[in-house]
């Protein structure tokens, strides 16, 4: 069994977080191993996250939060 790249895309988010199973993971290695522009497309989404995740957190307005918080408590049932 092989996957195209279409497949891949749809487990590239499971398969960065690690929470693809083995069976798929090597399905998708194996894809890669012959798949340069799923590899580089792997390669910018991990480049992606890793710069994403070092942007600085601005903290909410206050309005925006309290507006946030009453949202959230009724969709929650108070």
């Amino acid at each position: 069994m092989t996957i195209d790249c279409s497949q891949l895309a749809d487990m590239l988010f499971d398969f960065v977080s690690g929470d693809l199973p083995a069976d798929r993971r090597e399905l998708l290695e194996a894809h890669l191993e012959a798949c340069l522009p799923c590899v580089t497309h792997v390669r910018t989404y991990q480049v992606t996250i890793t710069l994403s995740r070092k942007l600085p957190c601005p903290a909410l307005p206050p309005e925006v939060e309290q507006r946030l918080r009453a949202a959230v408590a009724r969709e929650c049932g108070g």
